[in-house]
């Protein structure tokens, strides 16, 4: 095929095109009466519009996908966020509420106490619970009348004492530790068995040791400070006693206690910088009572 050749039948191609696009643009518009030529060209030519259109949308609607998607992910990421400062915020809130229970039990504490102590309220700043020493370091010292050895608190009941004191901090010696034992009484029956003291192991309970093996105490007995040794007030809380159990030697037993305190929340204390005079007398009358009352 000549070259001439090849160039007439493009050129009558496109013609042909030409006139097809030419008579479907025609016959597309709109009219009341098309004649019998008219309405075959539109027969032939309304498959291949009806087809272009299809594909046209189909291409409309691949690539307006991707920007769909796009805008999905951009709100995904957004909601995200979103939800993320939604719970810190809510984390924020139940901080606040359990700050505020805490807060209000040691207010009601110094409330009910407040004829027997002088209270000094304190947040712990910091926690050594190393293999020597467990201890809290709290934000009160010399300048707000904190003194060594004297005793610290909560609405629980007995945290421990002052061991060390600065101008703006102290550190407490926790009952927990094993130099930091206190006198026990028995609540329930006023009987003074022993020495309560931490248990040097990595739980939270505390032995209450070489007891008569004829004590008064029991399972689910209260132990409560005696005041001997002068370091602690009479009658602070300290726990439950979970179990008894008797030594080696079958002449005394030993009780596990549980403290009311929970050590591993401790976040502000009361510092008991006073004890009133009202009610050491009032110990030592309870202490005459009964002892009158065994003999």
């Amino acid at each position: 095929m000549t070259k001439y050749k090849v160039l007439r039948n493009v050129v009558l191609v496109l013609c042909i095109m030409g006139l097809m696009l030419g008579l479907a643009r025609y016959t597309g518009i709109e009219r009341t009466k098309l004649s019998p030529v008219e309405r075959i060209i539109k027969s032939m030519v309304a498959p291949l519009e009806s087809g272009a259109t299809g594909v046209i949308q189909k291409a409309k609607d691949f690539f307006g996908m991707f920007a769909e998607i796009k805008e999905l992910r951009k709100e995904n990421a957004l909601l995200k966020k979103k939800v993320s400062e939604l719970n810190q915020e809510i984390n924020h809130l139940k901080d606040y509420g359990l700050e505020n229970i805490r807060l209000r039990n040691l207010l009601e504490y110094k409330q009910v106490h407040a004829n027997n102590f002088k209270f000094l309220s304190a947040q712990v700043i910091a926690r050594d619970h190393s293999n020597w020493y467990s201890t809290i370091t709290i934000n009160r010292g010399t300048n707000d009348g904190v003194r060594k050895d004297m005793a610290v608190v909560t609405h629980q009941g007995l945290v421990g004492r002052i061991i060390n004191v600065t101008s703006r901090a102290s550190e407490v010696l926790l009952i927990l530790d094993q130099e930091g034992a206190v006198g026990g009484r028995v609540w329930e029956t006023r009987e003074t068995p022993g020495v309560v003291e931490g248990k040097g192991d990595t739980d939270d309970f505390l032995s209450m040791i070489h007891l008569p093996h004829d004590a008064q105490i029991e399972v689910g007995h209260t132990i409560v400070t005696s005041g001997l040794g002068g370091l602690f007030p009479p009658g602070i809380r300290i726990g439950k006693v979970i179990e008894i159990k008797e030594e080696a030697s079958g002449l005394m037993k030993q009780a596990t206690i549980e403290p009311f305190v929970n050590f591993s929340r401790l976040e502000e204390v009361l510092v008991i910088l006073e004890v009133s005079d009202t009610y050491n007398i009032q110990e030592e009358l309870r202490e005459q009572r009964e002892g009158a009352s065994e003999q």
